[in-house]
């Protein structure tokens, strides 16, 4: 992944985090808290996994 990328890239997962995390913080349901937490887990697995160099593209 290019440099300029990879910026534009972490820069959309600091910007859902900053969405996400007052709703984390303030539900008191657990299972929708789960499932918020889910949701950003897999894009930061998901950023963390695109910028390897075995991409096949």
């Amino acid at each position: 992944m290019k440099s300029l990328e990879r910026y534009t890239s972490l820069i959309g997962l600091i910007l859902m985090a900053a969405f996400l995390i007052p709703y984390i913080w303030k539900l008191p349901q657990l299972d929708i808290t789960l499932i918020l937490l889910g949701g950003l887990g897999l894009a930061i697995v998901d950023f963390y996994y695109s910028g390897e160099s075995g991409d096949s593209q």
